[in-house]
């Protein structure tokens, strides 16, 4: 069992101490700092969370609210460290794949993109049919997105409750956010047969990958 110095914390994410130092830019959270690194924690039982919405709720928020006022690298859902030394141990281990990340997404935004059919399938075939108008309208808009973004991911294309829908994730400079958006509004102006849907500005949520373990 951790002692008291040994809790177990919780991992939001990573953020540069050179934007505001060590003090926390959320409440809800606390910096422990490596070199100029900061790891934005919160004291946890030593298990991962259930992702019910409250769990997932405080973990957006604070996300989320880091992410309005400097860049913020996020952590998984539910990443828990046995104590702040296995926290240190693993920020000393990959300190320079975490200031590449930090370097990458400083200064972006991520923005998730659907594309949707604009009439409700009545059957199995007509589903099948909107499903390939779907696919192929949002193969050719997120091919014009790609243009204006740093990088995209394309999440997935399936058809759910509300029918057919594609969705990918766009890497977008934050100063050029209105211009994306615009564009998009200009896809939908063309595919007016299609829904098109725009949120964000997100944290860069789809474009981290962090390696845990020992």
């Amino acid at each position: 069992m951790p002692s008291a110095q040994q809790r177990a914390l919780q991992l939001y994410g990573i953020i540069s101490l050179d934007v505001g130092g060590s003090a926390s830019p959320v409440r809800g959270a606390t910096v422990i700092a490596f070199r100029d690194l900061g790891a934005l924690v919160s004291e946890s039982p030593y298990a991962a969370p259930t992702p019910s919405p409250q769990h997932i709720a405080e973990y957006r928020s604070v996300v989320e609210g880091a992410f309005a006022r400097q860049t913020i690298v996020p952590a998984p859902f539910g990443s828990v460290f046995r104590g702040r030394d296995s926290l240190m141990r693993w920020l000393e281990l990959h300190y320079f794949t975490l200031i590449e990340a930090v370097t990458f997404v400083a200064d972006r935004a991520m923005a998730r993109v659907t594309v949707s059919y604009g009439d409700e399938p009545d059957t199995t075939t007509t589903m099948a049919i909107d499903a390939d108008l779907v696919e192929n309208a949002a193969n050719e808009s997120f091919r014009v997105l790609r243009r204006h973004a740093v990088t995209s991911l394309v999440i997935n294309n399936h058809a759910g409750e509300s029918g057919p829908a594609a969705r990918a994730s766009f890497l977008i400079e934050r100063e050029r956010w209105d211009a994306f958006y615009d564009i998009v509004r200009e896809e939908q102006k063309r595919l007016r047969e299609m829904q098109l849907e725009c949120t964000g500005p997100w944290p860069p949520y789809d474009f981290v990958r962090m390696q845990f373990g020992a």
